[in-house]
């Protein structure tokens, strides 16, 4: 597993790049105070113009790729390769307000394996989301979305046992009140998440996984207080503390996993206008479990976020993250024992590179590691991921795109290593 030292010093490194382009970002004349990614910017010849409905814009959009996956089931031995073809179709339905807003946006990915049928899937996600403005700085918000999808073969919490992907779905629902006047600001927000999980077949036949004892529901509140500085930079506390309810995680002889969780942490966001916007954090983490078996998770809670437009056709983004997460993995304690794992510490280092080669032509790559440490266990699984991409746009309604993405874990548990290696090309039309 990696070094904590080794992550807080990257943590460090990452703040004092994010730091570093200030100098020039005072001095340079930037075209637009918003800080955008070579992906983001507005190209107003490629850019769909949308379908007028009253106050409303409107945005279709259809995506149809073929894909190409090494090792589908993510097994370290004898690996079943596939192509699939996946149709993604969205819209967006946008306000065009001068003041408050609100959005339906709703997507689907229809996958479709060409050798091995139980693993398609329909997923799909509907979603609204509104701000009221209540006066100059203040506002009220929501969003509001059901999302129904599949869990990746590589999950941690993922069984080789399971014949058919393991279907999920996630209603989420939040409320929040921000208020930035001034040099202070208050944001207050709170969030409702229900995750349900299905049962899946099992490879051989006989009785199906049950997965009822990962079905959870989190109540989640937010505090956050700002003070605006000179030059940019803005300090902030931000308090988190959030409840977790399982409908029954004592199902198949588990623990009581129900458990009350907080963050206290402490940090600075900056954002010079067309150069750079981020922020950076450290504090404190815990989670307590009802269950006395499980006992709680503390640490360290540390971030960082950079946006960085490098060049005018370069843009670079970093991210540092170490949280606690939901696990039901059963694993060893020190003593050879089976036990069940109270919790999942995750520490993520990522970066991704934008680049404009054309006008019309745009790259991107990207690399990712992740370290994950399951409670109670000695399981440690290291997960390293990489990304190439390419998009062609054609013109404002059709693009191309293509890319290669690349995945192993390393564990410490046997047989449970494996790498990927994905291939995509792609169209999308838009209107």
């Amino acid at each position: 597993m990696i070094n904590q030292k080794t992550v807080i010093l990257a943590s460090l490194l990452l703040s004092g790049t994010a730091l570093a382009p200030a100098a020039l970002a005072q001095d340079a004349s930037a075209e637009s105070d918003a800080v955008m990614s070579v992906y983001e910017r507005v190209r107003p010849e490629y850019d769909a113009a949308g379908i007028r409905s009253g106050s409303f814009l409107f945005y279709p959009k259809a995506t149809v790729q073929g894909e190409f996956n090494s090792n589908i089931y993510a097994q370290e031995s004898n690996v079943t390769d596939d192509f699939i073809v996946k149709v993604k179709p969205s819209f967006r339905l946008v306000s065009d307000w001068n003041n408050s807003f609100f959005s339906i946006d709703a997507n689907a990915d229809i996958g479709r394996y060409i050798d091995n049928g139980a693993e398609d899937y329909e997923d799909y996600r509907l979603g609204m989301s509104g701000r009221k403005d209540i006066s100059y700085g203040t506002d009220i918000h929501g969003d509001v979305s059901y999302q129904q999808g599949h869990e990746d073969r590589g999950a941690p919490d993922s069984t080789g046992a399971a014949a058919e992907q393991t279907m999920f779905d996630v209603l989420t629902a939040k409320a929040g009140f921000k208020r930035d006047v001034s040099v202070l600001s208050l944001a207050v927000d709170g969030e409702y998440i229900k995750r349900n999980f299905d049962d899946s077949a099992r490879f051989g036949g006989g009785t199906p996984i049950n997965n009822d004892d990962r079905d959870r529901e989190r109540f989640r509140g937010i505090a956050r207080f700002g003070y605006e500085m000179a030059n940019g930079y803005e300090a902030f506390i931000r308090l988190t503390g959030d409840r977790v309810k399982y409908d029954d995680s004592k199902q198949d002889g588990g623990p009581n996993r129900n458990s009350d969780g907080y963050k206290a942490v402490a940090g600075a966001a900056f954002d010079f206008s067309g150069k750079s916007k981020g922020d950076f954090y450290v504090g404190y983490m815990k989670r307590s479990f009802d269950s006395d078996t499980l006992g709680s998770i503390d640490g360290i809670n540390f971030g960082a976020n950079l946006l960085w437009n490098m060049t005018g056709l370069t843009s670079v983004r970093g991210t540092v993250r170490r949280e606690i997460e939901e696990t039901t993995v059963l694993g060893l304690n020190e003593a050879g024992d089976s036990v069940f794992s109270s919790g999942m510490v995750t520490t993520l280092i990522s970066a991704e590179v934008e680049h404009e080669l054309r006008r019309n032509l745009l790259l991107n790559a990207s690399l990712s590691y992740t370290a994950q440490s399951f409670a109670r266990t000695t399981r440690d699984d290291n997960i390293l991921g990489g990304k190439l991409g390419v998009k062609y746009l054609l013109n404002r309604n059709f693009n191309m795109n293509a890319g290669y993405k690349y995945d192993y874990r390393d564990t410490n548990i046997q047989g449970q290593d494996y790498d990927r290696h994905s291939f995509m090309v792609g169209v999308t039309g838009q209107w």
